[in-house]
């Protein structure tokens, strides 16, 4: 029975080592699919052999808390990137670039869960304000959503992002776009990716009034301006606190401009 838990435990060792960090959410859903593939004798058995809940016996084992197997990948060393809780082996030295990607990992892994709500938000913002949405297929290839929303003689384009560090990507495709167009994203659990997007890109989307960006919650069913402002009413009027918004979107630019902030501030 012992084979069993090496055995779930080298895969994990085989993954983790490919990727070196890993946040936190990102770790236990590695360990829920390794252990989702098991069948129902070989999970019975896993809880007997480790006499717990498995999974978190796995994941607490592997970040340091209490070791359960010499197989056990050592993944204790604790940091803190963009508001989020990462693993790292104690041999391998702190590099942003992979702390990077595992945060964009994160992101992806989030976003099929909450995209279905994110649309309707966005979607429920568009009907109150009149408009008729119908996806669109446009010029701009990336891992997003294309709405048209339509009304009178007004039109506009809702690009649904992960998030917004992955707008940077795009903007020489979105440029094309003609007419007006909204970049739309969820809010992060911490300041420090909007501070990172507004220091880096700030002349570009102050230098295209037509290119807004857009906060979507979809647990509070909102949508609120981030930057650049629209200039139909009645979105604005649908919009959650626009004014607060914008506002706080000016502080951030401000703080941007005077200092250069490190992810683990946030």
């Amino acid at each position: 029975m012992s084979e069993l838990l090496t055995n779930v435990l080298k895969n994990l060792s085989v993954y983790l080592t490919n990727y070196k960090a890993v946040s936190e959410e990102e770790l236990m859903w590695r360990i829920d699919q390794e252990i989702d593939a098991l069948t129902d004798d070989e999970k019975k058995n896993l809880d007997i052999i480790i006499e717990d809940d498995a999974k978190q016996a796995i994941f607490e084992s592997i970040i340091g808390k209490q070791c359960i197997s010499v197989f056990c990948p050592d993944m204790h060393v604790k940091l803190n990137f963009s508001g989020e809780v990462f693993y790292c082996p104690p041999s391998h030295k702190y590099i942003p670039e992979e702390m990077e990607k595992g945060f964009k990992r994160l992101i992806n892994l989030r976003f099929e869960k909450i995209f279905p709500e994110i649309k309707k938000t966005v979607l429920d913002l568009m009907t109150k304000s009149g408009y008729k949405t119908i996806d669109n297929q446009s010029p701009v290839a990336g891992e997003y959503c294309n709405i048209k929303a339509i009304k009178n003689d007004k039109e506009i384009q809702l690009l649904i992002f992960q998030s917004i560090i992955f707008i940077p990507e795009k903007f020489g495709e979105v440029e094309k776009i003609t007419g007006d167009y909204a970049m739309i994203v969820p809010p992060e659990k911490s300041p420090a990716p909007f501070v990172s997007f507004i220091r880096d890109n700030i002349n570009t989307i102050s230098g295209n009034p037509r290119m807004m960006i857009w906060l979507a919650n979809h647990k509070e069913n909102v949508v609120s301006p981030f930057m650049n402002m629209t200039e139909d009413l009645e979105i604005w009027n649908n919009f959650t606190n626009p004014e607060r918004s914008l506002q706080a979107t000016q502080n951030l630019i401000t703080g941007a401009m005077r200092s250069t902030p490190l992810d683990e501030d946030f």
